[in-house]
């Protein structure tokens, strides 16, 4: 109890290359809800984040935290040479900030281990601060540019660049007083690159699992009624960015032979692919009118009300290529719903084939229509496999991860401060 009430006095700074609002994404819906409910335990939390595109306000209170905006704007993935000067301003931007209002927090959290932490770690050990790193994905640790912005550089130049610049991150990696593994993978992969075992932390992403809940069938009907859907089809849903590297294209690619075994199928894709350098949301469309498709496919944009969709749908289909944790999944899950998805990030841990949901490799178009023929053809089971997916996210509550991180806050106060 003692740690606790000393943990909650400490400021605390999170920075994080994107937030909600306005940037919607699964990472970037954690952040805010995780540092609301810090807030909530008495912790002093302020968000430093880059700018969004169209442009936020510079400064802002969202809730009990104060969310600061820097320069440069817009999305940088995938703009190769023309991104190395504005991520070099970005950078310093935060050293400075760091070292000017080191008196302001004791604790900063760095949401991302792809090139913040090569700054952040070593100016909190300057300032006898801890350092917290979150992995948000295995990719953040196989690479430190990403494969787009390769294709677009000069190989010999950008390999040299790649090279000193994943030897330095991974320098202060090990360094950080703590990092957050949130799945198995990650965990694996840290170990594998030198982290020390007693640095790396077990925290998953989190959601809130009151209102990512089961309904009843007659409230399942009335959301059919209000969210204007088919209420003579079976209802298949994707949530999230539309994107390549979330496996749409894959997944309407497939949708004619898949309509084709299975008639009464409805997609309902909800989410935009405006923020994503990946953005495959015209080609989806264009490829769902080409095939008429139209009365199978519904195009449905973002939703606030996601968790309504979510318990209005049949089942979950998410066919992404990669993923750290996947918040759209345990939002499926909470909202007891049997989910076909690839077994990448955290997927494998937390499903058992058949038994609580259907895994399928990825970039597999074979495999993932015999796993939703798979799931389709165990409908008389759906309700224990629905029942058996609402039990495995349990872990996952946000109020329980928000302890989790309160304890671990606390725990490095008491630490000596090492490189």
């Amino acid at each position: 109890m003692k740690t606790e009430r000393r943990s909650v006095q400490r400021g605390v700074y999170w920075l994080t290359e994107a937030f909600y609002p306005p940037i919607v994404g699964g990472q970037e819906l954690f952040a805010s809800q995780i540092v609301q409910a810090l807030a909530a335990r008495g912790m002093r939390v302020q968000v430093i984040t880059r700018q969004s595109e169209p442009l936020s306000p510079d400064a802002e209170l969202i809730g009990a935290v104060q969310v600061r905006r820097f320069a440069p704007a817009g999305n940088l993935k995938g703009k190769a040479w023309r991104a190395v000067l504005p991520i070099l301003g970005y950078l310093l931007r935060l050293t400075v900030l760091l070292l000017s209002e080191s008196r302001r927090y004791e604790i900063v959290i760095v949401s991302g281990a792809k090139l913040m932490p090569m700054v952040v770690v070593p100016v909190c050990h300057l300032v006898r601060k801890k350092c917290i790193v979150r992995v948000e994905s295995f990719f953040e640790l196989k690479e430190a540019v990403s494969s787009e912005s390769l294709r677009d550089m000069n190989k010999l130049s950008a390999g040299l660049m790649v090279r000193c610049v994943d030897r330095l991150r991974l320098f202060f990696l090990r360094r950080a007083h703590a990092v957050i593994a949130i799945s198995e993978e990650i965990h694996a992969a840290l170990l594998s690159r030198g982290v020390q075992p007693s640095r790396i932390h077990d925290i998953p992403n989190a959601v809130d699992l009151q209102k990512f809940r089961p309904v009843a069938a007659e409230e399942k009907a009335r959301l059919i009624q209000k969210l204007q859907l088919p209420s003579d089809r079976t209802l298949a849903i994707f949530a999230g960015r539309l994107s390549r590297a979330k496996g749409l294209p894959m997944l309407v690619e497939a949708w004619p032979e898949i309509i084709a075994r299975h008639p009464r199928l409805c997609l309902l894709v909800v989410g935009s692919g405006h923020i994503s350098f990946d953005n495959c949301e015209a080609y989806v469309k264009e490829f769902t009118r080409e095939h008429q498709l139209g009365d199978s496919v519904k195009f449905l944009g973002e939703r606030a009300n996601i968790n309504e969709y979510l318990q209005a749908a049949d089942f979950f289909l998410f066919p992404t290529e990669y993923e750290g944790f996947s918040l759209a999944l345990v939002e499926a899950m909470g909202c007891a719903l049997p989910v076909v998805v690839t077994a990448v990030g955290a997927a494998p841990d937390l499903i058992s084939n058949g038994e609580n949901g259907f895994l399928f490799a990825p970039k597999n178009p074979q495999a993932m229509t015999t796993a939703i023929d798979a799931a389709l053809g165990a409908r008389s089971r759906w309700p224990q496999i629905a029942a058996a997916a609402r039990t495995s996210v349990g872990r996952f509550d946000l109020g329980t991860v928000a302890d989790e991180y309160l304890a671990l806050c606390g725990s490095l106060t008491y630490q000596q401060s090492d490189l």
